[in-house]
């Protein structure tokens, strides 16, 4: 009896001594009726099992495992877009697109108009004169690779103009993207530099700048010159609107895909997903659970192979 007392008091001892936080491996399971569906079709996934988090990936592009951790770099094809808006007035060419490789970033006037620009503007649909308010069209995309010289940037530039005898027009530019095309896959194409991150400034002449009202601006999301009401002296009023450097890589880098988290650690347990494919092709749909605390972190992985018609 005493040798079973014992016994007794060394399980409790163990048992006492085990971590009562320890995380363990999520155990959990999912399945949908049938693998193969239709686009637009809304796909139920039965899960068993209450993982603290369940993170999803469909499969697609930016959401898919595989590349959890592995980042999206693709051969790439680079073009420029924009859109355009040209209103008010009778001075419809008041605005032409440039580039060069041989700018030395003194943005004064003077030394912007010295420099070797040569003109794009053909490459593009650059709007006619619509209307007294600003009514955007596209302005194209067009393929740049042959303007890329081997270890100089790329500088582009709005050249604006008031032409003699011409009343008060307005131009405005936005969504000027340096892109980066990936042709074998055009959903893995992206932005190489948004507007913003050109950092567009404006080269004015005295006329321009010196004006009281209706000086041409620049913000975040727009690149804006503003005509002369009657300019029945000739050309007075000009400016250049000059990016900063476009140095364009032989790849586009997309980074990670990221997860949708479908369930946290203060939600109920959770015994459905639905999501719905909006284009044919075979996917690796894949759920990722987590049991997480202070004390560390573990994940269980489970995928299904579905083929969307």
């Amino acid at each position: 009896m005493k040798r079973y007392l014992v016994a007794i008091g060394i399980l409790f001892a163990i048992s006492a001594c085990k971590d009562s936080y320890e995380v363990n491996t999520p155990v959990f399971s999912v399945s949908t009726a049938q693998n193969v569906y239709a686009v637009g079709e809304k796909i139920k996934f039965n899960i068993e099992g209450s993982p603290d988090m369940i993170n999803f990936y469909s499969g697609a592009n930016g959401n898919d495992y595989t590349f959890y951790n592995k980042e999206r770099i693709y051969d790439m094809t680079p073009s420029l877009s924009f859109r355009a808006a040209k209103y008010s007035g009778n001075n419809e060419d008041c605005a032409e697109l440039y580039y060069t490789t041989e700018f030395n970033e003194d943005y004064s006037y003077n030394n912007v108009k010295s420099v070797n620009w040569i003109k794009i503007s053909s490459r593009f649909n650059i709007p006619s004169i619509v209307g007294t308010s600003a009514s955007f069209s596209d302005g194209g995309n067009s393929n740049i690779s042959d303007l890329i010289e081997e270890g100089k940037p790329i500088y582009f530039a709005w050249y604006c103009k008031t032409n003699a005898g011409s009343e008060r027009t307005r131009f405005q530019v936005m969504n000027f993207n340096v892109n980066g095309e990936v042709l074998s896959d055009s959903d893995l194409s992206g932005v190489l530099y948004s507007q913003s991150q050109l950092g567009f400034k404006w080269a004015l002449n005295d006329e321009a700048a010196n004006q009281v009202s209706n000086v041409p601006a620049i913000t975040n999301s727009l690149v804006y010159w503003d005509g002369i009401f009657n300019n029945s002296l000739g050309l007075l009023k000009e400016g250049y609107a000059v990016s900063g450097p476009v140095t364009i890589p032989e790849q586009i880098n997309l980074g990670l895909d990221k997860p949708k988290v479908i369930k946290s650690i203060q939600t109920e347990n959770m015994k459905e997903y639905y999501y719905t494919f909006d284009k044919a092709g075979t996917y690796e749909v894949t759920f990722v659970g987590y049991n997480i605390n202070f004390k560390g972190k573990k994940e269980a992985v489970k995928t299904i192979k579905l083929v969307i018609e």
